[in-house]
């Protein structure tokens, strides 16, 4: 009975003994074993990803080139070539398989070294993902572990997702949509059966069966793939037959799909090499959320597109290209509606133009080149040409018409100007063809879009909408000493229009961007306070006191001069632009949290009434064209001389968006290009889906503003019994109305322009020196004739009548700036002023 006793005693401490050791060796084995719930559509953590503000992936980096892609957009063909040489059981098993590992174990014994894996599809992918490639039994059992609980969490059809996306195919293409594009020149989703067999067989050793280095083991290996397919069932004998006689049918050119938001990324990536270097950027997997809104910046890259491919055309057609640099050919797949894609001219007739599109042909008819003009295509279009073609219709029968390829570049900011957050960001017509950021690197010269910054600051120093400036010639000197000195070089604006306007408002002036009236603007104002205001606006670049500084005479980034505007759409405040919200390490510790610099630029009542006044510019204004669109939308326009530069920048209450296009080289985008007809409509396009379905959103009236009807002609208060062409309701600080409208305000604007700049008496009578009279008699002796006594015959509106004179006494000093240079007034000193013109259109 001891006996027993003892013998049941010594198996129960043997059986806790076991069960301990059991436990230790679980413990061990099981350690630091990931969650797999951590195994997410995503590639590994060391790449640093860029996301958009929902969370989209926007771009990666890292070492591998890869694109994510869904299950179903991988064509069935990969999967079951890649099941049919790698996991016949995939479907049976729950993680691993036991047939599976008694085969390979029987092969290593067999030939006394491992040669057999025996891994399921699942563990593999928990090794890729979770453990390393070392041989040992630790490792192994691990990776059973894991197996086991990835086949717990995910379905069949996620495992074989995320395997498709993590499997390396040679050199750095990882998963199945990268290495398609680069040996096949397609999609993921249209690889054929010999296709998807090649690249199932690359993943036992990508780079021994590499098709780029050695071919012919390639072609070996890819038929021992479709023999398995054969053998499984997949594909039938016959079809083995045909697909392993088939080539391996590799593509030269590599399909270069734009991603969305590449010059954001660019930017973002730029920006973490600089402030964590490369290691940091391409290896620890930072995360990196922006401010992007996908919807927006799809429509932003569309908006440029489309509006380069307009001013293009209505360029004139250019002709196809030929030659070595004539771009390749498209042989890729997925042709949509509205994509523009290089075709090879194969045959040109009177009436019909053949092309070829890889594999397919394409017809296009007369009505497919008719906005070009050509009369005689086979005079145009040779053999062997590229040609641009606008896909109307994928078809088959694909339809399409020939397209201009685009001559200038475009950019595109639009911001939410209550936060900074950059909501959409365009650099250029296509990454891929130029890397060149024009929304933050290109600096140009702003035209008229910069005004608005002058006007602001005219009635922060007290004026209003509603003073006065006489458009006719002015004559600028620009010399430091100009208040002391009589001979200085003279700087004299043009206008775009050639009639000038006369006495006008600071609202019609800046409505209908007339240049003498923004010079005039910026010299009441003051260049110091301008330039101090600029600076706190954001704008870096360097300014000089000038008067050309008022038509943006200096170059500056789209990117600020957005950033400058949102003083006026955020009631006064500056809202320094950004498009990164926060940086992340791999492990979610957050490195950098980005927010905007803000300061109160403008009196929220100024920055109001500049509202209101660039919202005249769109009802009635260089941007009337915007009139008819829904909503409240207010901005400028702008172009620099020879039509270089084409500007919009507009917004409503709640978005803010600036276009700039022009050229590169700094060309001349041609004749009449100006920023109402080559930025604006880019503008309104983005614009209109940008705000399609929203609320009509107003700016509120601060406080301390009231508003008044005047006579829009004189910008007097509007008076009974003083007949007005029109009274419209402005805006005035409280205390700065303006007084009633009189017949003297009327009687001058009857004048010529030149003569609008001098006082009118009670009785309407024109105070003038004698000598000026007889200078004008002298200069425009068509328009005004002076008999040397107290009247004028003036000829002016298609009517002739007389104005009395008071005989003002004789001028002294210098030539007076609403006076044309070289008129001989009495107390003039003879100098030979050197006049710099300035041709600065809307």
């Amino acid at each position: 009975m001891k006996r027993l006793s003892r013998g049941l005693r010594n198996s129960l401490l043997l059986l806790l003994a076991g069960t301990a050791a059991g436990m230790a060796v679980g413990l061990y084995l099981t350690r630091d074993i990931p969650e797999v719930e951590s195994l997410q559509f995503a590639t590994p953590r060391q790449m640093t990803r860029i996301y958009t503000r929902d969370g989209r992936i926007l771009q990666e980096y890292g070492p591998e080139k890869r694109v994510l892609v869904r299950y179903e957009e991988i064509s069935p063909n990969f999967f079951k070539a890649l099941l049919a040489v790698e996991d016949t059981d995939f479907y049976k098993h729950h993680g691993f398989s036991v047939r599976g590992i008694l085969r390979a174990v029987f092969t290593d014994v067999l030939h006394r070294k491992a040669r057999q894996g025996g891994s399921t599809l699942t563990q593999q992918l928990a090794r890729k993902y979770f453990l390393t490639d070392e041989k040992t039994l630790v490792r192994k059992i691990r990776e059973l572990i894991l197996a086991v609980n990835i086949e717990s969490r995910f379905t069949k059809q996620q495992i074989l997702e995320m395997y498709a996306n993590k499997v390396c195919f040679g050199g750095a293409y990882y998963g199945v949509e990268a290495s398609a594009r680069h040996f096949f020149n397609k999609r993921a989703k249209d690889l054929t059966i010999p296709e998807a067999a090649l690249l199932a067989g690359l993943v036992q050793r990508p780079s021994y069966y590499s098709p780029r280095s050695h071919p012919e083991r390639a072609l070996q290996r890819r038929n021992v793939v479709l023999a398995r397919m054969r053998d499984t069932g997949a594909i039938t004998p016959a079809q083995y037959e045909v697909f392993s006689k088939a080539p391996l049918g590799l593509s030269e050119a590599v399909v270069e799909v734009q991603q969305l938001g590449d010059y954001v990324a660019e930017q973002v990536r730029q920006y973490l090499e600089d402030k964590y270097g490369e290691e940091q950027l391409y290896e620890r997997g930072l995360q990196v959320h922006t401010t992007i809104d996908p919807a927006l910046q799809a429509a932003a890259e569309r908006a440029v597109r489309e509006g380069l491919h307009e001013y293009a055309r209505r360029r004139g057609y250019k002709g196809p290209q030929r030659g070595e640099k004539a771009p390749p050919e498209y042989d890729g797949p997925d042709l949509q509606p509205g994509m523009r894609v290089w075709a090879t001219v194969t045959a040109s007739a009177p009436a019909l133009l053949s092309l070829r599109l890889g594999s397919r042909q394409v017809e296009v008819g007369p009505e497919g080149w008719k906005w070009t003009g050509i009369q005689h295509p086979e005079r145009v279009f040779q053999p062997g040409d590229r040609v641009l073609l606008d896909i109307l219709d994928p078809g088959p029968p694909v339809k399409a018409e020939v397209e201009q390829a685009p001559i200038a570049q475009g950019a595109l900011v639009a911001m939410n100007p209550h936060t900074g957050e950059v909501l959409a960001m365009v650099g250029g017509y296509n990454f891929a063809s130029s890397m060149f950021d024009r929304a933050l690197q290109a600096r140009r010269q702003t035209g008229s879009a910069v005004k608005p910054l002058v006007y602001a600051t005219a009635l922060t120093g007290g004026k209003t909408l509603a003073d006065t400036v006489v458009d006719t010639p002015f004559l600028f000197l620009t010399g430091r000493e100009r208040a002391e000195r009589l001979c200085e070089e003279g700087y004299l604006p043009r206008d775009f229009d050639k009639d000038f306007l006369g006495k006008i408002t600071y609202r019609t002036a800046l409505e209908h961007s007339v240049n003498i009236a923004a010079v005039q603007v910026l010299d009441e104002a003051g260049y110091r306070p301008v330039m101090e205001n600029m600076r706190l606006l954001g704008i870096t670049t360097e300014l000089h006191p000038y008067p050309s500084m008022a038509l943006g005479a200096f170059e500056i980034s789209l990117f600020e001069l957005a950033g400058a505007y949102t003083a006026f759409d955020n009631g006064g405040i500056y809202v320094q632009p950004r498009f990164i919200q926060r940086i992340s390490d791999a492990d979610g510790n957050v490195l950098e949290e980005v927010r905007s610099v803000s300061r109160m630029v403008w009196d929220p009542r100024v920055a109001f009434l500049m509202v209101q006044a660039m919202r005249g510019v769109v009802q009635r204004g260089t941007a009337a064209s915007l009139a008819d669109m829904v909503g409240n939308f207010a901005g400028k326009t702008g172009t620099t001389n020879n039509y270089t530069d084409s500007w919009f920048m507009g917004f409503n209450p709640a978005l803010l968006c600036g276009v700039w296009a022009g050229r590169d080289d700094h060309k001349p985008l041609g004749s009449l290009e100006t920023g109402s007809r080559v930025a604006l409509p880019i503008w309104r396009r983005f614009m209109e889906e940008a705000t399609r379905g929203q609320e009509a959103l107003d700016w509120p009236v601060p406080e301390g503003v009231v508003a008044v009807e005047v006579d829009a002609a004189t910008g007097k208060r509007a008076t009974p019994g003083v007949p007005c062409a029109e009274v419209r309701t402005e805006y005035f600080l409280e205390g700065t109305e303006p007084p009633p409208c009189t017949e003297a305000d009327h009687f001058l604007l009857r004048l010529p322009h030149f003569l609008q700049s001098y006082p009118v008496t009670p009785d309407l009578a024109l105070e003038m020196p004698r000598a000026d009279a007889a200078a004008w008699a002298s200069r425009y002796p068509g328009t005004v004739a002076y008999d040397g006594g107290t009247r004028l015959m003036v000829t002016w509106g298609g009517t002739t009548f007389p104005v009395r004179l008071v005989l003002a006494p004789p001028r002294e000093g210098p030539v007076p700036q609403a006076v044309m240079p070289g008129l001989p007034h009495e107390g003039d000193v003879a100098c030979g002023a050197r006049t710099k013109y300035i041709h600065e259109d809307r």
